[in-house]
């Protein structure tokens, strides 16, 4: 038989026995027989008979033999089916598990890409307020030495001013000292000597 017949159970049943108005009468026991009763002899079978039963064990074998084989293909068929369903099922919880694992990778990557992100974002933006201190500090210096160079040309041109004044003071103070020069000269080129020559 098969596992997957059901049986059934009977219910028990219960019976109810009513007391008996009559008296129970005992029955005496019936003597036991003393020899055992003799076996009847058989006849002897005919050769027809023997094959004929001969045959039909034949064929009963026959007949339970190929009963047992196609049982134990449909056993065979049926657990091959399971198998192969049980193979489905790990196959397609393999592919889920590969699937999680491979998200929960990409996850962890994005994790640490996001960590070096904020590291590198954290460095970049100290790089920057240092180097927007620098950038403050290189203006002040550019301011100052702008306002020193504009206060030095300022004392320059003052001095030179001052310098300018005295000498146009010494000038004046040596011209009005000094007799006036005749006035120079006129060098006549070799044409206007040529002239008056010819003149003459």
């Amino acid at each position: 038989m098969s596992d997957t017949e059901v049986f059934e159970t009977p219910e028990p049943v219960t019976l109810e026995v009513e007391p008996a108005a009559e008296p129970i009468v005992e029955q005496e026991p019936e003597p036991e027989p003393d020899e055992p009763p003799k076996k009847r002899k058989r006849k002897p079978m005919s050769d027809e008979r023997k094959e004929q039963l001969r045959e039909q064990l034949k064929r009963g074998r026959e007949t339970s033999l190929k009963n047992r084989q196609l049982k134990a293909s449909k056993k065979k068929t049926f657990k091959k089916a399971l198998s192969i369903e049980d193979q489905e099922k790990e196959e397609q919880a393999l592919e889920v598990a590969k699937v999680r694992i491979a998200e929960a990778e990409m996850r962890k990557e994005q994790r640490e890409t996001a960590k070096h992100a904020r590291a590198e974002a954290s460095d970049a933006m100290s790089l920057a307020k240092q180097l927007r201190s620098e950038l403050d500090e290189l203006k002040s210096e550019r301011a100052a030495s702008k306002a020193r160079k504009a206060a030095i040309k300022a004392e320059q041109e003052a001095i030179r001013k001052e310098s300018e004044i005295k000498i146009a003071a010494a000038k004046a103070a040596a011209a009005a000292a000094a007799p006036l020069p005749p006035p120079p000269k006129k060098v006549l080129s070799g044409r206007e000597l040529a002239k008056l020559v010819r003149g003459l």
